[in-house]
């Protein structure tokens, strides 16, 4: 290279006249020619050094020219330093000695070697420091952007054409191309729609995630040359690069399935599942937003939509009432009103900054237009809608809604609904306890018999509430829970008790011994309920010892002191409902109980290996405590001779007759025929060695 630039120097020079010799002294001017000259021939060479050292650099280090000449600056001055040094030695050395040049050789291959080891070096640590930022930029958790900095990142790190990173699972290809010097994605879609890449040779391809649970793929290199390969320390890079980018990918993908997890909960959270209408949540954050002025909220309700669900299926009852909710939304149009499903069967329509009358035409007309026939498959289905309707200021939505759906469960009891029944004034409360007691009673009863001998020993009385047209409460914890007050509690149970008895005489001269068992709630069992209890009883002149007080919530207790009461009268106490999540252990102590029911849910069924544990743990705290275990839900021969073995003593079900009206009892007991377990079926009897009775109290 010094060879060639003196030459063309030499050249420069001579063709601006430029010609010393050897042995001429120098002149004492120099005339502008000479300075014209000399500058030209500077510049010559400077420009030739500077692209033998550009191709120089690029041939040791494979980067393209243009990347070169931007980013290896200080590599280039090294060189022109080092270059002046050179000459201004060899100048001195001439001077002294030109013997001394014999070495320069073994100096310039000197020198060759150490610039080539700082090329290595630098090219090295900026190959590292380049693959540590290309890393660090892998941490996002956007799929895409890593996929795109990784594409590019790969262009830049290795020299490449191109570079291409496919996720196999997805068939999704990324690919990023250098163009001025630049890498840029150029493509990022399905790898069948890929376009081809010019080069004809094979690209250098490495797996992703080859010993990974999460994506795999592989990333492939386009070099610049058929002749091209990665070196040693550039495949050791690939394979870093490889491992971090299929980490990246994990977490970015775990990150995308957790925001994707999000946004589902989020759309559960405001959305409903069947019909995609906001539920209440969202619909009164939208009314808290949007609305202004006079709010009016109706509450639509389909009475008899279980009814047709049960006749048509399940899945075209979700179509009927997707096709409902499509004609509300349809009602609801206008842009001061907002639609939303509230309950299993119930919609909400809130219109605002309208007239009263205005509001409730729209109401009447919306539930009219739920009214008419629909047509799915051949199904021709009439839905019952009826509504409820209050007003009030925005910030009491909440209070409205609850408001509108009293209104009109208040007109389904009253059998006044129409359309759509309004409450203009203030809605007054209203109490369960005073409605149930208001409401008609329906009792049915089940027969308890006895496993071993098939005898009907007891007959269990199912009370039941007809809260509405179409409501029907059961007298049993679910409908107790929802009452706080001690003294409704005792009401609602003298009127269970009072109604048992009297349906009772209906089949009790058919089955005279068989005790009457009646459900009432834990917080009724206070002193004046026992009072109550005896004087029933006297009315009724039937002996303490023909009822059975069922009681699942002995942990509501007031006292043990009317349990204990009621005992003296002969009136037996069972614990019901054992092994539910409210009756449990902690509640044997609450009362001397007689008898012990297990909970429904434990009637055997073939392979259920847990509830024989259930039943088998419950018979043997009956055995300690001298009481007696009734299983319930019976529905096979083979079920009964199971318990039977286990230990139960007493059972119902539908085995035994299921759930009957008091003249249907009265029938049944008299055309029943007990059937014998086989005596060589192996029957648990349990021992009871008795315990001593509670003392009295004066």
């Amino acid at each position: 290279m010094d060879i060639v630039a003196a030459a063309l120097a030499a050249s420069v020079m001579y063709a601006f006249g430029v010609r010393p010799s050897l042995g001429d002294p120098a002149s004492a001017s120099l005339l502008p020619r000479d300075l014209m000259g000399f500058l030209v021939a500077a510049v010559a060479v400077l420009l030739f050094e500077e692209v033998a050292t550009a191709a120089a650099v690029t041939l040791a280090t494979k980067r393209p020219i243009p990347v070169v000449l931007r980013y290896l600056w200080r590599t280039r001055l090294v060189v022109a330093v080092v270059e002046i040094i050179t000459a201004g030695l060899v100048t001195v050395v001439a001077g002294l000695d030109r013997r001394a040049l014999l070495a320069l050789p073994a100096v310039m291959l000197l020198l060759r070697f150490m610039l080539a080891f700082r090329l290595r070096m630098d090219e090295e640590r900026r190959s590292w420091e380049h693959l540590a930022a290309l890393s660090d930029a892998l941490s996002a958790r956007d799929l895409d952007a890593v996929l795109h900095t990784a594409a590019g990142g790969a262009v830049d790190l290795f020299g490449a054409r191109s570079a291409e990173i496919e996720i196999a699972g997805s068939h999704r290809l990324v690919r990023a191309s250098q163009q001025a010097g630049i890498a840029r994605v150029v493509y990022d879609g399905p790898v069948a729609e890929a376009p081809k890449v010019a080069e004809t040779w094979a690209p250098v391809r490495h797996e992703i995630g080859g010993d990974a649970s999460g994506l795999h793929g592989a990333v492939r290199l386009y070099l610049r040359g058929p002749r091209d390969d990665l070196s040693a320390r550039e495949r050791v890079a690939l394979h870093a690069f490889a491992a971090t980018l299929s980490t990246s990918l994990d977490i970015a993908h775990a990150y995308g399935l957790l925001a994707a997890e999000a946004r589902r909960h989020e759309l559960a959270a405001t959305t409903d599942a069947d019909t995609a209408m906001p539920n209440r949540a969202a619909l009164l954050s939208r009314v808290a937003e949007a609305a202004v002025g006079p709010c009016h909220v109706v509450v639509i309700r389909f009475e008899n939509y279980h009814f047709l669900a049960e006749a048509i299926g399940c899945v075209r009852a979700v179509e009927l009432l997707n096709r409902l909710a499509a004609r509300l939304c349809h009602a609801a149009h206008e842009p001061t009103s907002a639609v939303a499903r509230v309950g299993d069967v119930t919609f909400a329509l809130v219109v605002w900054g309208v007239t009263a009358d205005t509001a409730y035409q729209r109401a009447c007309w919306a539930v009219a237009a739920l009214r008419r026939e629909v047509k799915i498959d051949e199904c021709r289905l009439l839905v019952r809608a009826s509504a409820g309707m209050t007003a009030g200021a925005p910030e009491t939505a909440a209070d409205l809604l609850d408001g509108a759906e009293r209104v009109l469960s208040r007109a389904i009891r009253r059998g006044e609904d129409r359309l759509v029944s309004r409450q203009l004034g203030p809605l007054r409360e209203s109490s369960l306890a005073r409605e149930l007691e208001r409401a008609r009673m329906s009792i049915s009863f089940e027969a308890v018999v006895d496993l071993t001998s098939g005898k009907i020993a007891m007959v269990q009385s199912m009370p039941r509430w007809l809260h509405s047209r179409h409501d029907v409460l059961a007298a049993d914890e679910f409908a107790y829970q929802l009452i706080d007050d001690s003294d409704s509690l005792e009401r609602l149970a003298r009127q269970v008790l009072t109604r048992s008895l009297a349906a009772a005489a209906t089949w009790r001269d058919a089955l005279p011994e068989a005790a009457l068992v009646v459900p009432v709630p834990a917080g009724a069992l206070t002193p004046a309920f026992a009072e109550a209890v005896r004087d029933v009883l006297r009315e009724h002149a039937a002996p303490g010892k023909s009822l059975v007080l069922a009681i699942s919530q002995p942990t509501d207790l007031h006292t043990r002191e009317a349990a204990e009461q009621i005992r003296q009268y002969g009136v037996g106490l069972l614990l019901d409902n054992y092994g539910s999540g409210h009756v449990g252990l902690d509640s044997v102590n609450a009362a001397a109980w007689n008898l012990l029911r297990l909970h429904p849910a434990y009637a055997l069924d073939a392979g259920w290996w847990p509830a024989r544990s259930v039943i088998r743990a419950a018979v043997d705290l009956a055995t300690d405590l001298d009481l007696s275990v009734i299983a319930a839900g019976i529905t096979a021969e083979d079920e009964r001779r199971e318990l039977a073995s286990i230990g139960c003593v007493l059972g119902s079900g539908p085995l035994f007759g299921g759930e009957m009206f008091p003249s249907q009892m009265r029938s049944h007991a008299q055309l029943w025929q007990p059937t014998a377990l086989d005596p060589a079926a192996r029957v648990l009897r349990l021992h009871r060695a008795g315990r001593p009775a509670a003392p009295r109290r004066a």
